[in-house]
């Protein structure tokens, strides 16, 4: 092959690799713009007043559908930030809050919101108390053959618990965490944890164990 039939056929695959390299990058730019729909959950958190807490069911997020590009939705999907409500003036109780796209601010050109869950959010606040509870203690297993649970003496016996006013109204005693008492003969002092329903919003305000005196007696023949 002459030098001249070289270079032609050297230009030639130069110019194909070019050509190639042009379509390739013209194809991850037309991928990169073509529209999609992605569905994103953003975390629903509300700012409460002082000393009050919310006593119903609201969803942890809310689900937003965007349509746009797909090199603009993958750079929103890391950035959009928590849906905070701010409650802090309000002297309701409750409260309907609704759901918009402006509350996920500027999306970026060519992104918009095609659907959201759910539409409407319903609040309830209720203001937080305290009261001294009872405690009672709790158990599991028997204590040694021949023997019956006997006197039980809680210490403290009331302890401080917080949560929403209703709901701790109709709060008589709270419980412990089970003792251990299988094959128990004679007397013995426990520290056990207290437990509250966390789920309806109660927390130990203070003392959070109890030392529980324990004693069996003999069975009656």
């Amino acid at each position: 092959m002459s030098d001249r039939a070289t270079m032609q056929f050297s230009e030639s695959l130069a110019l194909k690799a070019v050509s190639l390299l042009l379509a390739l990058i013209l194809w991850i730019t037309i991928l990169g713009f073509k529209r999609e729909e992605i569905r994103k959950n953003v975390k629903l958190e509300p700012l409460l007043p002082p000393g009050m807490v919310i006593i119903n069911k609201i969803p942890s997020a809310i689900q937003f559908t965007l349509s746009g590009p797909r090199v603009v939705l993958k750079n929103i999907e890391k950035k959009l930030p928590p849906i905070r409500p701010d409650l802090r003036r309000t002297r309701e109780t409750t409260i309907s809050f609704s759901i918009s796209e402006d509350l996920l601010g500027d999306l970026g050109n060519g992104v918009r919101v095609t659907s959201f869950y759910p539409p409407k959010i319903l609040i309830r606040l209720e203001e937080v108390v305290e009261r001294y509870i009872p405690v009672k203690a709790t158990w599991k297993g028997n204590p040694g053959e021949g023997y019956e649970i006997g006197p039980i003496k809680v210490t403290p016996s009331k302890v401080a618990v917080s949560g929403p006013k209703g709901l701790l109204q109709l709060v008589d005693a709270v419980g412990t965490e089970p003792i251990d008492i299988e094959g128990l003969k004679g007397t013995k002092e426990f520290e056990i944890p207290v437990e509250v329903d966390n789920t309806q919003g109660f927390d130990l305000s203070r003392e959070k164990v109890v030392k529980v005196k324990l004693t069996t007696r003999k069975v009656s023949q």
